[in-house]
């Protein structure tokens, strides 16, 4: 009966213990291992009175043409199944900062991806060109206090730079500067 109760406890201390190291695992093999890009920001009003010094982050490669989608993916009448499907954003260099070259379904092999969701569709338009928003879980970033002012301002402004790790299409932002 006491090594059931010794199992047990140890068990209540161990599970937890697993379970907070795996919700680090992403993280921390991003920041050792990602390979590191820089992002343009566009503008966007940043503030929360509520979280303090808390930058909202609106990136250029959130906003992307449907042209850069597989064909199923371009039309409402076949969106609504992909949805929320996975997708993989498969980004290359351009100049200094990297874009989205095309929305894939599979996983890329040898090349720097983002995992991405689709936020906002909006049927395509016979006259208009269309882009679809896209989430990477890239628009959150805490910043150190009584420094929110300047940086909203220069998020305002679209004259943002964001340094990001990615590992295996998880990304991590490292950094956040001035143009």
């Amino acid at each position: 009966m006491k090594s059931r109760s010794l199992a047990a406890y140890i068990l209540a201390v161990v599970f937890p213990v697993l379970i907070l190291l795996s919700m680090s695992f992403l993280p921390v093999m991003t920041y050792f291992y990602g390979e590191e890009i820089l992002l343009e920001t566009t503008p966007l009003d940043p503030r929360d009175l509520f979280r303090g010094d808390y930058l909202n982050l609106r990136l250029a490669i959130n906003e992307v043409p449907i042209s850069l989608f597989p064909e199923k993916l371009r039309y409402w009448a076949t969106f609504e199944e992909y949805q929320d499907k996975n997708l993989y954003a498969i980004l290359k260099k351009e100049e200094d900062y990297y874009i989205i070259d095309k929305i894939s379904f599979t996983r890329p092999k040898d090349q720097l991806y983002l995992k991405a969701k689709v936020d906002l569709f909006q049927p395509l338009n016979q006259e208009n060109y269309q882009t679809v928003e896209v989430n990477y879980q890239l628009d959150r970033y805490f910043i150190p206090e009584n420094t929110g002012e300047k940086i909203e301002d220069l998020a305002r402004e679209g004259k943002l730079i964001v340094a990001v790790k990615i590992w295996r299409g998880y990304p991590l932002i490292s950094d956040v500067f001035n143009k």
